[in-house]
């Protein structure tokens, strides 16, 4: 079984005799936390006998296998089905990891990092000025001082017009070097429904000067979805800007309450902000819900569409079903993570009307810098 603690938390020291571990969730709905690479051939995958055993519908019974050899930590696919990508790339070698790595397993996600054996016995890996000095960091994040808000396109698949933008969460604080080390921050400190509120604040206040038919995607945490702040936050938000064209993304595996839901979507049309369900088939696919409460966007996750055009035809006819039933509901489908010219027209091919991705544009700090997108 996997060596793990309550949360993921940075290392101070990594030289020699390290300890390597991931931090992610192994389960659907689960939070993020610690799992120590704790065997010198160490497993992942859905089976009971994996060192990591991860319940998610998109990982293989045995999928990948970490290798420590000498000081270095390599990975090595084991022929799954939806592939193991470290950064961003699938891997189809034995591939050498480094610190802050992101590994992903299908569509499940991790960090790597490292620490010494000493500073994992500990309850705390942080000295005390670090400590302070990510408080305060965390602080100018909440109070919008240090956060930079990223603008990703999202465009008509048909001819790569841009319809909006996801808005997406950077810091210029060291501290938080990526989006993760921030919620896992807000995380620990039980206060991500006040960072997710001012996330997205900040980006609708950057995104000022819009043209009036560009639509702001803005992000939720699940947290939020129990607690009556995200109707006044959104409620504060519409007053602020009450032409701009507002979409609320809310996870998949988030939508667990079909009566919050409806009263949710409710609540948002007196708003007139549109509902989208986010990363939709990393987790259960719950179709019940696309029927009781469908959103106005449903974005397929990039699991889904890493490779379609590679993929096998039972895999392409299994997405194209999906979505044609989804339009059938009378629901917008998106298809995320498009990186290749290829993934784009086999999306279309397939009945994507929305796509996102680095094809066709990266997240910029201004929507106004973002690249013109690439045209299929």
């Amino acid at each position: 079984m996997p060596v793990t603690v309550n949360s993921c938390r940075p290392n101070t020291t990594s030289l020699e005799g390290l300890e390597w571990y991931l931090c992610g969730s192994v389960s659907d709905g689960e939070r993020s936390r610690e799992t120590v690479i704790s065997q010198q051939r160490f497993q992942a995958g859905r089976r009971s006998s994996c060192d990591l055993r991860l319940s998610w519908p998109t990982v293989s019974g045995v999928h990948a296998e970490f290798i420590q050899h000498e000081n270095a930590l390599l990975l090595r696919d084991l022929g799954s089905t939806n592939g193991t990508f470290v950064n961003g790339r699938r891997i189809s070698t034995v591939t050498t990891l480094t610190e802050n790595d992101v590994v992903h397993f299908g569509g499940v996600e991790f960090r790597l990092r490292k620490r010494s054996e000493e500073d994992s016995r500990g309850t705390m890996a942080w000295n005390d000025g670090d400590l302070i000095s990510r408080l305060d960091g965390f602080e100018e994040l909440i109070h919008g001082n240090g956060l930079i808000p990223y603008y990703q396109p999202i465009v008509m698949l048909l001819d790569a017009t841009t319809v909006g933008y996801e808005v997406l969460a950077r810091s210029r604080i060291p501290e938080f070097p990526t989006p993760r080390e921030m919620f896992e921050t807000a995380e620990q400190l039980d206060r991500e429904d006040e960072f997710s509120e001012v996330c997205r604040r900040e980006g609708v206040k950057h995104g000022a000067g819009m043209p009036p038919d560009q639509r702001l995607f803005l992000n939720t945490h699940p947290t939020e979805l129990q607690s009556d702040s995200l109707i006044e936050s959104l409620e504060k938000l519409r007053a602020d800007v009450p032409d701009q064209l507002l979409s609320l993304e809310i996870h998949e595996a988030a939508v667990t309450d079909l009566g919050a839901m409806a009263e949710l979507q409710r609540r948002l049309t007196d708003l007139d902000i549109q509902l989208a369900y986010d990363d939709f088939g990393a987790g259960q696919a719950r179709m019940l819900d696309l029927v009781e409460v469908p959103p106005e966007v449903l974005k397929f996750d990039i699991s889904l569409i890493r490779n379609i055009h590679q993929a096998s035809p039972k895999r392409q006819k299994m997405v194209g079903t999906l979505v044609l039933m989804v339009k059938d509901f009378g629901i917008k489908p998106l298809a995320e993570g498009v990186e290749t010219l290829e993934e784009a027209e086999a999306c279309l091919d397939l009945g994507f009307e929305f796509a996102q991705g680095f094809y066709f544009g990266r997240p910029a700090a201004s929507w106004q810098t973002s690249p013109e997108p690439t045209r299929i």
